[in-house]
C-alpha cells in the first residue's frame, strides 16, 4: 500500500472490520465563519458528564471552555474502578448521568436496556454520519441507531519494539516477525542472546486485558470467536483459537511470562514496557507517542519502534464513543445535553472538530471523522511520535489492516462474555487447563448467552 500523507487524499484503505475507504477531502477555510449559537446552553440546568481516568486535565479544560464560551453548566467527574459495571449500575438506577464514555462492547447492551438516547436524535446527525468513515459508522451502529459520537479509534495490540534491546541482541528490521508464530519463535532466539523474559503479553487483569488479548491474536491468525452477524460460536481446537492457546501455554511453561503479569492493571502494564525491561509487547498504537517522549518514558524514548504489516494484521480495532443517556429530565436539560454532546463529540461553534483534533495533537488518538484524519494535524502528530518519521506510512498500514471483533463486541452479552473469558483464561494458566477444554467451554458459554438473550 502506498501513502503520501493524510491531508486531502485517500487514506486508510479497508481491511476486515475497518475498511476506511475515504474520498479526498478539501477542507474549506474557516475564516469569517459565524459562530453557531445554536450550541449554546439555554436551560441553566446541570449536565452530568462522566468518563474513565485518562488525561482528565484535557477533558476538564475542554469542559471549561464550553462552560465559558457556550453558557454551559457541565459537571465532569472521573470514574475509577470497574467502569462498565459502574456505568451500568448508574444507568439502571437512573442516576444523574447524561453523557459518558463507552466502548462498543458495552454500548449495545446499554442501548438494548433502553438507557441510551442514540445520536440519531442530534440536529447534526446527517452531517455527523456523512463525515464518518463508513465501516466505523457501521461498527458503531446497532439496528439503525448510531450508538454515540467519536471519542477515539485505536489499534490495541500494535506490536511495539524496544529497538535498543532488539538491536543489541543482534537483530534489525529485516528480522521482524511477520506472524504470531514467527514472533514466538523469535522469543527463543532473544533468550539465547540473554533476554530471559523479552515479551510482555496482553494478559493483564482488566476487563479489556487478557480476554481482548486472546480475541486480537485469534483474529490476527485468521480465526473467529463468534460470527459477526449470528454471533454463533466459531472456535475449534485445531484452528487459530486452539493454536493461540497452545502457543500461550508453551511460553508460559517455558518461563517467558511471570505470574505477576496476570495481576497487572493497565497502568502497570504500560509502565512495564516503559521501564525498558522488555523487548516486544502488544500495546495501544497511541502509546507509541508517550513511549518516545523523554519526559514520560526516559528509558525508551526515541527507541520504540513497531512491527509493520507484512501480510498478517497486528492487534484489533479498539474504540470509544460518547453516549447520551435517556433518563427522564426536563426538556430544556435534554436539549442542553444534545448541544454539549454535539459540541464535544463532533464540532464546536466555529465548525471545528476541536476536541477530536486536540486528542490527536496531545495523545495521537485517531478519530472516526474524515476531516480529522485527513487534516494536517494528524500527519504532523503521528510523524512527531515515531523514531523515524518515514515510518508514518507503515504505521498507517498497520492501522488500515486491523480487524474489528464485531462477533463478540456488537452483541448484548459482550461484557458478560468478556468477564467470563477473563477468568477462564486465568484458570487456563493457573489451573493448567487443557486447550480443548477451554475451547469447548467457550463455545458452550457463547451458545448459552445466545439462548439467554434470544440472539438469533
Amino acid at each position: 500500500m502506498s501513502h503520501d500523507g493524510l491531508t486531502r487524499r485517500k487514506v486508510l484503505k479497508g481491511s476486515v472490520g475497518l475498511g476506511l475507504a475515504a474520498a479526498s477531502a478539501s477542507l474549506l477555510p474557516r475564516m469569517g465563519r459565524a459562530a453557531d449559537d445554536s450550541l449554546k446552553a439555554t436551560s441553566g440546568e446541570t449536565v452530568y458528564f462522566r468518563g474513565w481516568e485518562y488525561r482528565t486535565d484535557i477533558v476538564q479544560d475542554n469542559v471549561n471552555r464550553y462552560n465559558k464560551e457556550m453558557n454551559g453548566k457541565i459537571d465532569y467527574q472521573t470514574v475509577t474502578g470497574d467502569y462498565p459495571a459502574l456505568m451500568q449500575k448508574d444507568l439502571i438506577a437512573k442516576a444523574k448521568l447524561d453523557l459518558f464514555y463507552a466502548n462498543p462492547s458495552q454500548a449495545v447492551r446499554f442501548l438494548e436496556g433502553g438507557w441510551i438516547m442514540p445520536a440519531n436524535e442530534l440536529a447534526a446527525y446527517d452531517q455527523i454520519v456523512a463525515g464518518m468513515y463508513p465501516n466505523i459508522r457501521e461498527a458503531w451502529t446497532h439496528k439503525g441507531k448510531l450508538l454515540g459520537l467519536s471519542y477515539f479509534i485505536s489499534v490495541r495490540g500494535t506490536m511495539v519494539v524496544n529497538l535498543e534491546k532488539y538491536n543489541k541482541a543482534g537483530f534489525d528490521e529485516s528480522h521482524y516477525p511477520k506472524t504470531w508464530s514467527e514472533l514466538y519463535a523469535l522469543l527463543y532466539k532473544l533468550r539465547d542472546k540473554g533476554e530471559k523474559q523479552p515479551f510482555l503479553p496482553h494478559w493483564f487483569n482488566e476487563w479489556f486485558g487478557i480476554a481482548w488479548g486472546y480475541a486480537l491474536e485469534v483474529m490476527n491468525r485468521g480465526g473467529t470467536i463468534a460470527d459477526a452477524e449470528t454471533h454463533k460460536p466459531m472456535l475449534t481446537a485445531d484452528g487459530p483459537c486452539g493454536q493461540t492457546l497452545e502457543d500461550w501455554k508453551k511460553i508460559w511453561k517455558d518461563g517467558f511470562v511471570s505470574e505477576e503479569v496476570l495481576s497487572y492493571n493497565e497502568a502497570s502494564y504500560i509502565n512495564g514496557f516503559r521501564s525498558g525491561r522488555y523487548v516486544i509487547s502488544p500495546q495501544q498504537i497511541y502509546d507509541i507517542k508517550q513511549f518516545n517522549d523523554p519526559s514520560k518514558s526516559p528509558q525508551i524514548a526515541g527507541k520504540t519502534g513497531f512491527l509493520p504489516y507484512q501480510g498478517q494484521s497486528w492487534g484489533m480495532i479498539d474504540s470509544a464513543i460518547y453516549m447520551m443517556t435517556s433518563r427522564q429530565r426536563p426538556a430544556g436539560e435534554t436539549e442542553d445535553l444534545k448541544r454539549f454532546a454535539s459540541w464535544y463529540g463532533y464540532k464546536d461553534q466555529n465548525g471545528d472538530c476541536f476536541v477530536a483534533n486536540r486528542w490527536m495533537k496531545e495523545s495521537m488518538l485517531f478519530s472516526a471523522y474524515k476531516e480529522v484524519m485527513e487534516g494536517p494535524q494528524a500527519a504532523e502528530s503521528i510523524k512527531a511520535s515515531l523514531v523515524k518519521p518515514t515510518d508514518y506510512d507503515k504505521l498507517i498500514e498497520v492501522y488500515a489492516h486491523t480487524p474489528y471483533p464485531k462477533g463478540i463486541f456488537n452483541v448484548v452479552w459482550a461484557e458478560e462474555y468478556n468477564s467470563w473469558m477473563k477468568e477462564k483464561l486465568f484458570a487456563f494458566f493457573l489451573k493448567d487447563l487443557a486447550v480443548k477444554d477451554v475451547i469447548d467451554a467457550t463455545n458452550e458459554k457463547i451458545t448459552q448467552l445466545n439462548k439467554k438473550y434470544k440472539v438469533a
